[in-house]
């Protein structure tokens, strides 16, 4: 295939997932049901690793659909039960906010997709055989020597968090 026809197909795709990807967001901020927003979120998770193998960051996508769009959306899924979305009160001064926030940073977001697209021309794509191989490897490397304490000190904090969250909402419960 002729290099300016890939550079279009690029193109167009990156920019296609990129729309799909702000609208999959603007969904999760307007919809009033919690558990449609977090399927949603999903989606836009999927889209954004989409769009890192578009711009040759496999291991990237890789992590944006194991982490985000799988462990994050578990932990999101058991804050909703935690929280009982059906007690809350909907339509409040708060959602208001939070929501015409979400307008406009939509909008700011879309204007700047359309300013993006519209240098689109100057960017260089290049074909998948021309990324050099073993980026996943030099990552797996830094982050088990070089970086080990901070990622399991991450990893313990983590753990914290849940834990406390799931005492908290014990003693709630035994609190009834």
């Amino acid at each position: 295939m002729e290099g300016n026809a890939l550079n279009l197909i690029y193109q167009i795709s990156f920019f296609g997932i990129a729309a799909f990807a702000v609208v999959a967001a603007l969904v999760v901020v307007s919809a009033k049901n919690p558990v449609v927003s977090a399927i949603w979120l999903a989606v836009c998770f999927i889209a954004v690793a989409g769009i890192y193998a578009l711009l040759k960051a496999p291991f990237l996508a890789m992590v944006q659909i194991l982490v985000y769009a799988g462990a994050i959306m578990v932990l999101f899924v058991m804050i909703m039960m935690l929280m009982d979305p059906g007690k809350m009160e909907a339509g409040g001064a708060g959602q208001k906010v939070v929501r015409a926030f979400a307008a406009a940073a939509g909008a700011v977001v879309t204007v700047v997709l359309l300013v993006l697209a519209s240098t689109a021309g100057n960017y260089k794509w290049t074909a998948w055989s021309e990324v050099p191989v073993g980026t996943s490897e030099a990552i797996g490397r830094l982050l088990f020597t070089r970086y080990l304490l901070p990622f399991e000190v991450l990893s313990l904090l983590l753990l914290a968090a849940v834990v406390a969250a799931i005492y908290l909402a014990r003693r709630r419960e035994a609190s009834k």
